[in-house]
């Protein structure tokens, strides 16, 4: 009987509407209730425009998350989108903020629920909110399975109330208390829409039922956007109604103006039943934030950037008891921190950030190729839409004052610190921000592409025979090029013409050398003489033209590069789509033994790909060696000596052996094996972050080993590293330049 397979699938359940009603209520809450005072005390009657212009910023924001959405194999929110598009890194310190973020709104809403709690009974406003947030607790630590019901229930009705009361207000708007429309400048307009971003904290997360709807592409993009602008509507009609009947200075003297409102035209009732609905408001908001308190420290558990215990679920009640026992009791101690406007503006200094960089995500998709990523939606807009929420965010967020712009530093290092402590090495995704930019998301494979045509920029006689032997023992066609540097002053042709007048004896010299030399695995040999005014320039573009694999260069002074640093090996480590391979010392007349130092990244798998093809070549054996500190885990030990046998089994036709040596020092281990072999190859596995092009490690073992090195690298031109290379070549033809105009004065 043949076995039967068995299929897993979501269930999508989940409808335009549903998810209109979960992107809504992700943002109308107790803001709508609480903020419109605060508001029109910093900005008046200007207010009205800065929900607008933060409205704005969101419904374009909410365009593009549409795509991200649907673009996305999986969902996740905020954090899923920003942390596979920049890297585990900066997931780490989305995922913390968000959450805090959220925090900082849960606790806003407590307060809120405190201040409309005393129309009813005055009481100490911290004590019921304090309470509150403990009853909240509690509550969803044992496990509400109706909350999510209740939360759209709430939403609906609370969208009813404030049509009606819009629909009421308006008949009483006087124009004259409208003006004047930026009584405190024009400039608070600005800093209050940044303090009113709390409002619009959450339309992202309300991605995190991706999974769960049906036509996504239609319904996401519409749900998402009609939240959007049906709250923007919301939020600027509250306002309008607001400042209109009772004028900048009557709605900014009390915290809750709805009700006050109510009150003069439908009396106490009328009053009683805008508080009850600013209660539900706030005790839906305050809910939600605990309710949601799982959902970034699950994400990042999943992704190797939280651990395990902060997610685990309760045995009797089936909840995430830790995050939200957390969760819980940081929103009530922020109650004795902060005061109503400043979650306010910490709250929306984050949300501002998350927005920048949902934003700054569709560019880098549009323009880069992430695997798996084909959206459905796409804004037809591009980029203007991204551009407008990237510029408007950031002309926002330095406005909110001293401590939001700090709170926002804080978490970007904590986030940071925490991805360096805890999940490097571990998290995912493995790729990171730079490596998407320069298209190199998916992992080498372990077995990359054999080499076939090879680059030898010639410019040493003493080491063109080293190169072209290394040459014809990697690839299968040579291409020799000699580049004459022409001078600035004078055209390429005219040096062209030049050159053959002249015939200088040492250029001649290498091209009767290259043809001279026995090649024994190369089948096809090419002669490049290219005039150019920029030597490595030429190199990058003829490797390009030739469609090299790899470009061998030279590194023949026990000192130094031939080239000096900073002209032209930096310039094409800086530039070449190609692989690199410098040799450091002469190459013996027979190769008998090689050696590779393994890491596991991409330079050194390449570097291990060239031993073989060399071992192939020349019958050498190979020894693989892997260096750890003997501090190092055991398991994290049997894992890599797991691999580096792996490694060994693949190479079936050829002798090869591995080691796991345990040494502090990486250097010193590689120096001290590679006295015994003919050659040492070295996968550059230097970080972004450092300031040579080339990793220090690799440098210091090139210049210090008895026998010769070579270097395998491939150029990441986005980096710290390179754009530090950039800044200081450039300052040094500044300096020149100045130096010459002052000797001419």
């Amino acid at each position: 009987m043949a076995p039967v397979e068995t299929t897993e699938r979501l269930g999508r359940s989940l409808g335009f509407f549903s998810t209109f009603a979960i992107g809504t209520g992700t943002m109308i809450g107790a803001g709508i209730f609480l903020l419109p005072g605060i508001a029109m005390a910093n900005a008046g009657s200007g207010a009205i425009i800065s929900f607008l212009l933060g409205g704005l910023i969101t419904i374009a924001t909410s365009i593009s998350m549409a795509e991200l959405a649907t673009g996305m194999p999986l969902a996740g929110g905020s954090y899923y989108y920003i942390s596979r598009t920049m890297g585990a890194a900066f997931g780490a310190v989305i995922g913390l903020g968000s959450w805090l973020a959220l925090i900082f709104k849960g606790t806003f809403a407590l307060i809120g629920l405190a201040e409309y709690a005393q129309i009813f009974h005055p009481m100490p406003i911290y004590l019921v909110a304090a309470v509150t947030g403990v009853l909240l607790l509690i509550i969803n630590f044992r496990g509400a399975k109706s909350s999510g019901s209740l939360q759209n229930f709430i939403v609906v009705i609370l969208l009813l109330i404030l049509f009606v009361f819009i629909g009421k207000v308006s008949f009483e708007v006087r124009p004259e208390n409208l003006l004047p429309v930026a009584p405190h400048g024009v400039v608070s307009i600005f800093t209050t829409a940044g303090m009113i971003f709390i409002s619009y904290l959450g339309l992202a997360e309300a991605a995190a039922v991706a999974e769960e709807v049906k036509n996504p592409s239609k319904n996401l993009p519409r749900a998402f956007i009609a939240s959007a602008v049906v709250v923007t509507l919301f939020y600027a009609g509250i306002m309008a109604v607001v400042a209109g009947f009772s004028g900048p200075e009557g709605g900014a003297s009390t915290v809750t103006p709805l009700a006050d409102i109510a009150g003069f035209i439908a009396g106490d009732s009328g009053k009683f039943f805008i508080a009850f609905s600013a209660l539900l408001a706030t005790l839906s908001t305050a809910n939600g934030a605990i309710l949601s308190s799982s959902r970034f420290p699950f994400a990042m558990s999943r992704d190797a950037l939280m651990p395990k215990w902060f997610v685990s679920i309760h045995k009797k009640y089936e909840t995430p008891h830790n995050a939200i026992l957390v969760t819980g009791s940081v929103m009530v101690l922020l109650l004795f921190l902060f005061d109503i406007e400043q979650l306010a503006r910490l709250g929306g200094a984050f949300n501002i950030l998350i927005f920048i960089l949902l934003n700054m995500a569709v560019i880098i998709l549009r323009k880069r190729t992430l695997p798996g990523y084909e959206p459905t939606f796409r804004d037809p807009f591009f980029p203007f839409t991204q551009i407008f929420g990237v510029v408007g965010s950031m002309l926002l967020l330095p406005l909110l004052g001293g401590l939001p712009l700090l709170f926002s530093v804080l978490m970007i290092f904590a986030g940071a610190g925490w991805y360096m402590f805890y999940g490097k090495d571990k998290a995912m995704p493995a790729y990171n921000l730079f490596d998407l930019l320069e298209n190199n998301v998916e992992r080498v494979s372990a077995e990359p592409e054999p080499v076939g045509r090879v680059l030898v920029p010639v410019s040493n006689p003493g080491h063109e025979r080293d190169l072209l032997k290394l040459a014809d023992l990697l690839g299968n066609e040579i291409i020799c090029l000699h580049v004459v540097e022409v001078p600035s002053q004078i055209s390429l042709t005219v040096g062209q013409e030049l050159y053959h007048e002249k015939q200088i004896e040492i250029d001649s010299r290498f091209r009767d050398y290259f043809e001279q030399y026995p090649a024994k695995f190369g089948n096809k040999r090419d002669y490049i003489v290219a005039f150019d005014h920029t030597i490595s320039n030429s190199i990058i573009e003829q490797a390009e033209i030739e469609n090299a694999d790899i470009i061998i260069m030279g590194w023949h002074d026990s000192k130094r590069f031939k080239y000096s640093f900073g002209d032209v090996t930096n310039d094409v480590l800086l530039s070449s789509k190609s692989q690199i391979a410098l040799l450091k010392g002469h190459l013996p007349d027979s190769i008998k033994k090689v050696l590779v130092a393994y890491n596991g990244r991409e330079n050194s798998v390449h570097g291990l790909s060239l031993a073989k093809k060399i071992a192939e070549n020349t019958g050498a054996s190979i020894r693989i060696i892997s260096i750890v500190s003997p501090d190092e885990d055991p398991e994290k030990k049997a894992k890599i000596a797991e691999e580096l046998e792996g490694l060994v089994k693949k190479i079936p036709s050829t002798p090869a052996s591995f080691k796991l040596l345990e040494r502090y020092s990486i250097e010193d281990a590689i120096l001290e094996v590679s006295n015994g072999y003919d050659l040492t190859i070295i996968g550059d596995s230097s970080e972004r972050f450092k300031i040579s092009l080339l990793g220090t490690l690799s440098q210091r073992i090139a210049r210090h080993a008895r026998k010769p090195v070579m270097i395998v690298k491939k150029s990441k031109p986005i980096s710290k590293e390179s754009l530090n290379y950039l800044l200081k070549k450039y300052a040094r033809k500044a300096y020149a330049k100045f130096r010459k105009e002052k000797g001419r004065d």
